[in-house]
């Protein structure tokens, strides 16, 4: 008898499987400045520096920054609301997967015990999308933040309870999740959808690569 090895696939969701993240940035930008008077650019820009971290952490560094003050929580969660509604209404319907994503979620189903979305986008809200792209029954497990996941440092948090992988890989396109990764002894590997080989190399990827390449690369981890 012997133990069978536990492989575990995550994925961000936006900058893998799509990529509206320069889209979100600029409705972010758009709605800071109409509530907040937040300058438009400054914003966007923030966004697209900050990408693997949470919502709420955006939303609450432009507050503070403002108001001199910690965003309370109602006022959080109208200005979300509010958000999350135009992300709705106005992008997600007319979102397209990336090239190769399905093929790549066709191979880690078939290639690993278990898969799983860590996203920044409320739970909530992450789980819509990806009911509305038909991609459910692709994932075992899909994390957004909440009360219980702030962030997805307690994303891995999870998995490592759940399953106790002993090979996990985790694709993403920002350099905040190949630290986070690799904090969580996951395996980073970092794709070319959004930032540069260099930062995201800088911050802890093993392995970068285009989004096309993302399953050869893998075959080389596991």
């Amino acid at each position: 008898m012997y133990n069978q090895v536990v492989k575990v696939f995550g994925t961000d969701y936006d900058g893998v499987i799509i990529n509206i993240e320069p889209q979100k940035a600029q409705a972010f930008g758009g709605l800071l400045n109409k509530r907040w008077g937040i300058d438009k650019d400054e914003a966007k820009n923030f966004w697209m520096a900050t990408g693997g971290t949470s919502r709420k952490y955006k939303f609450d560094y432009f507050y503070q920054k403002r108001f001199r003050k910690k965003l309370p929580d109602e006022k959080y969660r109208a200005i979300e609301t509010d958000y999350s509604r135009l992300l709705k209404e106005e992008f997600y319907p007319h979102l397209k997967l990336l090239p190769e994503a399905l093929d790549l979620l066709k191979f880690v189903c078939s290639n690993f015990d278990h898969t799983f979305v860590s996203s920044g986008i409320p739970m909530g809200e992450i789980q819509y999308l990806i009911s509305l792209n038909g991609l459910d029954t692709y994932f075992d497990l899909i994390l957004g933040t909440n009360k219980q996941f702030p962030s997805k440092r307690e994303h891995f948090k999870e998995i490592q309870s759940r399953w106790n992988p002993d090979l996990l890989v985790f694709v993403a396109d920002s350099p905040e999740d190949m630290k986070i990764a690799k904090d969580a002894s996951a395996i980073p590997l970092g794709v070319l959808t959004n930032y540069t080989e260099k930062e995201l190399t800088h911050a802890g990827a093993i392995k970068v690569c285009r989004i096309e390449d993302a399953i050869s690369t893998i075959k080389k981890l596991i």
